[in-house]
């Protein structure tokens, strides 16, 4: 990766760092928001086939609505299904709040040390690297709030 401003060898391996660790809490994002619509979906799938299989048929009795849900074996699959999706949302916003976490530590603690790893002649032009990891990249190294 070739960067703005000359660094040395351990300033840039950190940036790098960064810059994977930004990459992986996107992707985690995206996974969780489109396995999160893939649930609603299917939840909303799921919905309509017991409304057209169970309640309209058996709209008199709620005993015979009860009877004929169980002795439907694709509402147990559909079941398992969308309880699946709700389990890989739940998995995935884990990982993302996790990969999130890392990231923020990552870039704060750079933040924080980045007059000892910046050399005095680095140190000056350190605002065309900060300029260049925000548009290139969307991360802000001016301050530690997100």
């Amino acid at each position: 990766m070739i960067f703005p401003i000359e660094l040395d060898e351990v300033t840039k391996a950190i940036l790098q760092r960064m810059i994977t660790h930004k990459r992986e809490w996107e992707d985690m994002k995206k996974r969780m928001k489109w396995s999160f619509i893939l649930f609603l979906f299917s939840l909303a799938l799921f919905g309509l086939y017991i409304y057209q299989t169970v309640v309209i048929p058996n709209h008199s009795s709620t005993e015979r609505m009860i009877v004929a849900a169980i002795d439907d074996e694709r509402i147990f699959w559909f079941t398992a299904f969308v309880g699946s999706l709700g389990w890989f949302v739940s998995f995935c916003k884990k990982k993302s709040d996790k990969a999130e976490q890392d990231f923020h530590a990552l870039r704060c603690e750079f933040i924080q040390k980045s007059s000892e790893l910046l050399e005095k002649r680095t140190w000056e032009k350190r605002h065309v690297l900060y300029e260049w990891m925000k548009e290139t990249y969307d991360i802000t190294l001016y301050h530690e709030n997100k």
